[in-house]
């Protein structure tokens, strides 16, 4: 079979040097390819220019904030994965990142472990979602080969799926029976509440308790509580 070219590239954008340089050594540890841009306006420019997979940009920067880039790139690039860098407690930029679609945000300051971790599970996501899509690309068109060469002995319509190929949704019924929104049922009473649950679930993600989709799930759970004065 054809090998599937599953390198993911990253892009960078921070006005500051040295988060620049950091960053891009934890990305490459990651088995990334990275790329850096000192503003939100460079960065645009570069994701225009270049074909990108993940973003990692600071929320504070000139020219073009990251809430701003966010926006635009949930519009233009729906497909990259977003990862916004707030300050310490911003409990109010990192919901408004979530709103907008990011799939993980990071505190200033921050410790390298855990930036390194939440780099290489977006990586990894990625690079999972490159193979998986290389594959059905690989079956569907060694299914039309199939077809082409069998013709209308076959009796296999365009609905038809290869011996072996899980078409149901099993695994995932499986993980929705899971449900690790039960912690958000304590009472109220903590104002930085939100910021807890928020990092209570990274964390659960980095432990391999709850999938992407559970975790995407629940932070927005997470904000429609906020938004509601539940949380």
């Amino acid at each position: 079979m054809e090998k599937h070219e599953t390198v993911v590239r990253v892009l960078v954008a921070d006005d500051d040097e040295v988060f620049l340089e950091i960053l891009a050594e934890t990305v490459e540890q990651a088995d990334a390819a990275v790329e850096l841009a000192p503003d939100g306006l460079a960065a645009i420019e570069q994701l225009a220019a270049n074909d990108f997979d993940i973003l990692i940009s600071d929320l504070n920067m000139p020219r073009m904030d990251g809430l701003t880039l966010l926006r635009q790139v949930r519009t233009f690039y729906p497909h990259i994965l977003c990862i916004l860098i707030t300050g310490f407690g911003s409990l109010e930029s990192a919901i408004q990142a979530l709103r907008l679609g990011a799939y993980d945000y990071i505190q200033k300051p921050f410790m390298m472990e855990q930036v390194g971790v939440t780099i290489r599970n977006a990586v990894d996501r990625v690079k999972a979602y490159k193979e998986r899509a290389g594959l059905l690309l690989e079956i569907e068109n060694l299914q039309r080969r199939i077809c082409s060469l069998e013709g209308s002995q076959s009796g296999n319509g365009p609905g038809y799926a290869a011996p072996g190929v899980p078409m149901g949704g099993s695994l995932q019924a499986e993980l929705s029976k899971f449900r690790p929104d039960a912690f958000l049922e304590k009472p109220l009473g903590n104002p930085n509440r939100a910021i807890s649950a928020l990092e209570a679930l990274k964390g659960l993600k980095r432990d391999g308790i709850i999938s992407d989709s559970e975790l995407d799930r629940l932070k927005q759970l997470i904000v429609s509580r906020i938004e509601s004065g539940r949380l």
